[in-house]
């Protein structure tokens, strides 16, 4: 079990042994990490008292790398669970932080079609195979987008677009080589089909599966004497099986259930024209997975196909279902987004320089890993005692809202009746609790712990 209940150890193991250059901030961030811990959508004056709030904004007036900084503890913990797996998979995705807004925030940079200002965060997010577990952030960065020159060519923007290309290349080489008996796949959608990106994960010593979106030339034949295009080459291969993909619902899409074909096939990718050094790169020896809908009903309107390159090899229905497996999972990085926008309020916090912000999402971040790792609890452990998930104040306030029932309270009886708190009805059908749910019944779970714990301290004596 990943989740950490009490808030003040999580925060010590998380944070505390972070090298700030004075103890004093050491200690600073680990309270400070566990009063945000404990009221994660709260803005930082409800959290804090005024002299925790002045400590607060003192370790925010950061200038050198402070999300590395912060986050240094974090991601070695991180590292250390990845490597007691046999296999652990590193999901890379870009997701944008809209503080357009915040006008008075300076250093932002242009997002979305260019009119709202914000940053791009690139997170590197390690999962257990199944996706059931979350390990931590491995590797995050934080950056503003350089704004467009006036008048810029189609050819500048391109060179532009591809340094910010580079932070997958940087994302995946900062998480380093796994230890012996341990294998960690990048796992990452179309932005990653990148030959930098595929020969940095191998060099790295990781395995890599990537969404394929560029039809670039491929050799077919181990001799690479017979070149054919990646995606014509995909649909023509014959499929091998059939299966199941369940497709979430998003943007009013209603959830279901793909029955898809499956096929794979070797493929080896030369480095394209323009790779510096191209001479001298190694070709890739890759498999192509093409995974596709069949008898798609008349109303979807773009029946589901994916086309994925991964370095292992894939030749039977088993594996290419366990690579979708795989890819599949990478919908949690979607969720863990989520979660830091809705369930931590990333994009309400209010600083005044980039550099500040970012100390602060810095923070949030790796809360924000805390808050998703109790909604995994469900899927980990669901029968479990509660207390691997909840203080005992916290599990004895779930308890008394139970009515008629006492004792032997479980994870995921705790886990939905804090969701309770929150507005979800738990009506059979409802599926699990979403995130939004979830966190306003956990922000109002603490306000009755506090409750709780000045009954105990001070309990109510009528005079008379």
């Amino acid at each position: 079990m990943d989740f950490v209940a009490e808030a003040a150890e999580w925060a010590r193991l998380n944070f505390g042994s972070v090298d700030l250059g004075d103890p004093r901030r050491t200690r600073r961030l680990v309270t400070s990490a566990a009063l945000i811990a404990a009221h994660p959508q709260k803005s930082f004056p409800q959290v804090f008292d005024w002299s925790q709030l002045r400590g607060f904004y003192r370790l925010c007036d950061r200038q050198d790398d402070a999300t590395d900084a912060i986050q240094r503890s974090h991601r070695e913990r991180t590292r250390q669970a990845m490597a007691g797996l046999p296999l652990a998979l590193i999901h890379h995705d870009t997701t944008t932080l809209d503080f357009t807004t915040h006008g008075a925030l300076e250093g932002a940079g242009p997002i979305g079609d260019g009119k709202g200002r914000g940053f791009l965060q690139h997170n590197s997010l390690a999962f257990a195979p199944d996706g059931s577990r979350l390990l931590g952030l491995a590797h995050q960065q934080v950056f503003a987008r350089e704004p467009a020159p006036p008048g810029e060519s189609a050819a500048a923007r391109k060179r532009r677009e591809g340094r910010e290309s580079r932070v997958w290349v940087e994302n995946i080489t900062a998480v380093g080589a796994p230890p012996a008996g341990s294998v960690w796949v990048d796992v990452a959608d179309r932005g990653a089909d990148d030959y930098e990106a595929m020969a940095a994960s191998l060099a790295t010593g990781h395995q890599f599966l990537f969404r394929a979106c560029q039809d670039r030339k491929v050799f077919v034949t181990p001799r690479h004497d017979r070149e054919d295009y990646l995606m014509s080459y995909a649909r023509a291969l014959p499929g091998v099986g059939f299966d199941q993909v369940e497709i979430p619902g998003r943007g009013g899409r209603p959830p279901r259930s793909a029955r898809v074909a499956l096929a794979s096939a070797a493929v080896w990718v030369p480095p394209p024209w323009g790779t510096p050094r191209r001479r001298s790169r190694p070709v890739l020896a890759a498999w192509v997975i093409r995974i596709w809908e069949v008898d798609a009903p008349a109303w979807v309107e773009e029946p589901l196909e994916w086309v994925l390159l991964c370095s292992i090899e894939t030749t039977t229905a088993q594996q290419i279902r366990q690579r979708r497996d795989w890819y599949t999972s990478r919908w949690g990085a979607e969720v863990f987004h989520d979660v830091e926008k809705n369930g931590c309020s990333e994009e309400g916090r209010r600083f005044e320089t980039a550099a500040r912000m970012q100390a602060c999402l810095a923070i949030l971040s790796v809360v924000a890993v805390r808050v998703y790792q109790l909604r995994l609890a469900l899927k980990q452990a669901p029968e479990g005692p509660a207390q691997e998930v909840a203080t005992p104040e916290e599990a004895a306030v779930i308890e008394s809202l139970r009515p008629g029932k006492r004792g032997g309270l479980t994870v995921k009886e705790f886990v939905w009746g804090v969701a309770k708190l929150g507005g979800f009805v738990g009506r059979k059908g409802d599926g699990e609790p979403g995130v939004r749910s979830l966190w306003r019944g956990y922000q109002r779970l603490q306000d009755m712990v506090a409750g709780f714990r000045l009954h105990n301290r001070h309990p109510y004596k009528p005079s008379g």
